[in-house]
């Protein structure tokens, strides 16, 4: 028998240790000498593994240490350091053909080994990777596997993490299988309709055929297809009267398609497909399945309250919808590449993405990472973008251009149907500049250079990439600097940026602008920025960093969301007689605010907000918000 068609998923059981463990007893020669072998890495060091604890995977073990005076105050004052994983596990007796060791993220430098014998390497901690280790592993007995992880320097100036903060498996699959990093699915538009392409990598399958089944949402089988394969196969399957995927529909086909021998199944592979077309048009800004479609963004960094970058697919979910009841409709992975299930998430929950690439270089281990984030993002249809950098110094100089005109160009090998991008921000009026060459200028901040960039190429698209970072602390409304927090009325932002109803004004007046990404979904750990210590954390998040949400983000969701509403605040717990500031936001058109059933006026909303000072009586705060023929209500 041959152990295929099987992925291990490696969760449970992991021992780790922080920093660096001590050796059961000293090495003499014989022993330096077998550990520079096959197999001896780490049977020579003899771990002592009674003080290592057990952990589950994903792991961050940075969110577990404790804040210092002396620590980074971009990664929230916790130090960097080195931890090693160890693994034991039993496989069973059949035969081992292939067998990959597939890691979706692990934050450090890391050297994985494998029964002893180091497997793989890998220098950036947001890139998936994986090394064949069939040749290795022993079938029926115990294997092992030890991940060492070096935290100690950083890729980014926010909190990071640490660790296997990403799900491992092992892929157990035939010596005639599907590569899944030469799979490729996409759907396109002919004039005679729609069909979903599906380029299938295929190894050591000379003389097999491939079987590919489409079918709809219900799982009713809508085209299929038998054809015999080459080393790499091209299936169309033709699709009448298609449901298209957009954020408000996110409709979603299954392909899935078996590897035969005769008659005889030797691997599968699987696809969710959602059918949409993207174009951008310097007269509409982006074109979505035909028609006008304005980016509603948000800027995201991935850590979560308690677990820190090792979020959960649950706790992915759980983001993903408190964004979209904002009105949210794009995400930006800001400043790195997703997780698949992310991606995945994303696809069924009906949330564009835009992927950012790390590292701005063409040094042959960033191209490959760059490999590495085009072949996770391709097959998923809310992926709409590729950014290829944040705000690198050399974005506004000729060698910059150069760098991204190659980047661009490995992308494009790779995935032809999405257009590339950059989050600039600064030299877009240079001579020769990165935005040259990308398909969309993106730009951070620097919204006064919007007609300007449009003069000099008016034939591209802007799309605000990062805009408007407003401070507040959830709860707050008066802000002290003293106590280092901000009020929650939305007037307070960084002095680098325009405020957001400046942001909006400037994107809604040009149509060359395709919408734009505000800073930030959530409070995340590091940058405190304008206090240090004992600040550990943002103040720009719209929600905190467990995602509960500020004042702020009911501000964003007036200019986001369609459907009426309002959000009345402050809350209604102060000193008899004490004038407070009350305000709501909305996107009606006039507002009447009503304390215990009396009237205290109407107000026009302008720029999504109306207010009045109001002398605090216990009781009932009340607003009615109009528009047209809409009412809506709130109270305290």
């Amino acid at each position: 028998m041959v152990l295929a068609n099987y992925d291990l998923e490696l969760r449970d059981g992991w021992r780790f240790y922080y920093g660096e463990p001590k050796q059961k007893e000293k090495m003499d020669i014989w022993q330096f000498h077998a550990s520079c072998k096959a197999g001896g890495a780490l049977e020579a060091m003899k771990f002592d593994e009674e003080h290592w604890r057990r952990v589950s995977i994903p792991h961050d073990w940075m969110t577990e240490l404790p804040i210092t005076k002396q620590g980074d105050p971009g990664n929230g004052y916790k130090e960097r350091g080195t931890g090693w994983y160890y693994l034991k596990f039993q496989l069973p007796e059949e035969k081992i053909e292939e067998a990959e060791l597939i890691f979706d993220g692990v934050l450090g430098n890391s050297v994985v080994f494998v029964n002893g014998v180091v497997a793989a390497r890998n220098f950036s901690g947001y890139n998936r990777f994986s090394c064949q280790v069939g040749d290795y592993l022993l079938s029926g007995e115990e294997n092992e596997i030890a991940v060492y992880v070096d935290a100690r320097r950083w890729e980014g100036w926010w909190y990071e993490g640490a660790g296997i903060y990403r799900p491992v498996r092992i892929a157990f699959r035939p010596s005639a299988h599907f590569d899944w990093k030469q799979c490729f699915v996409r759907s396109e538009q002919k004039e005679n309709g729609w069909n979903v392409v599906a380029t299938l990598g295929v190894l050591e399958a000379e003389g097999f055929l491939v079987s590919a089944v489409l079918k709809d949402g219900e799982g009713i089988v809508i085209a299929e297809k038998t054809v015999s394969i080459s080393e790499v196969t091209d299936v169309c399957l033709p699709v009448a009267n298609p449901v298209l995927w957009s954020p408000q529909q996110p409709y979603l086909y299954t392909l899935e398609c078996e590897l035969k021998q005769e008659e005889t199944v030797v691997d599968t592979y699987s696809a969710l497909v959602g059918l949409r077309q993207i174009q951008w048009d310097s007269e509409q800004g982006m074109v979505l399945n035909g028609k006008g479609y304005s980016v509603k963004g948000i800027c995201c960094h991935q850590d979560h309250g308690g677990v820190g970058a090792a979020v959960t697919k649950e706790v992915m979910e759980y983001r993903i919808d408190c964004l979209k009841r904002l009105g949210i409709n794009a995400y930006r992975c800001a400043h790195h590449a997703p997780s698949k299930e992310l991606l995945e998430i994303c696809d069924r929950k009906g949330m564009l993405v835009m992927v950012e690439n790390r590292h701005f270089s063409v040094s042959e281990e960033v191209l490959k990472q760059l490999d590495a984030l085009i072949i996770l993002s391709r097959n998923h249809p809310c992926v709409f973008l590729y950014s290829l950098f944040n705000e690198e110094p050399w974005q506004k100089e000729e060698r910059g251009r150069r760098i991204a005109e190659k980047m661009r160009k490995r992308v494009l090998a790779l995935d032809c149907t999405r257009a590339v991008t950059g989050a600039q921000n600064g030299g877009l009026l240079e001579q020769s500049n990165a935005s040259d060459v990308l398909d969309l200028i993106g730009i951070n901040y620097c919204m006064k250079e919007y007609d300007a960039a449009h003069e000099r190429m008016p034939r591209k698209v802007i799309l605000g990439t990062e805009n408007c970072p407003t401070y507040a602390t959830r709860g707050v409304y008066r802000s002290n600097e003293e106590q280092q927090v901000f009020a929650s009325y939305g007037d307070e932002w960084a002095d680098f940026s325009e405020s957001l109803e400046e942001t909006m004004k400037m994107v809604e007046e040009r149509k060359f602008v395709a919408g734009c990404f505000v800073w930030c979904g959530f409070d995340h750990r590091g940058e405190p920025t304008p206090y240090g210590y004992p600040s550990v954390l943002s103040h720009w998040g719209i929600s905190d960093v467990c995602g509960f949400p500020k004042s702020t983000a009911y501000l964003l969701a007036a200019w986001y969301r369609k459907d009426l509403f309002a959000h009345l605040l402050p809350h209604w717990n102060w000193k008899e007689g004490e004038l407070v500031r009350v305000c709501v936001f909305t996107n009606g058109d006039d507002a009447e605010l009503f304390l215990n059933g009396r009237s205290l006026g109407t107000k026009e909303v302008i720029q999504k907000r109306a207010e009045w000072e109001v002398l605090f009586e216990p009781g009932k705060l009340s607003v009615v918000v109009k528009r047209g023929e809409e009412r809506v209500s709130n109270r305290l």
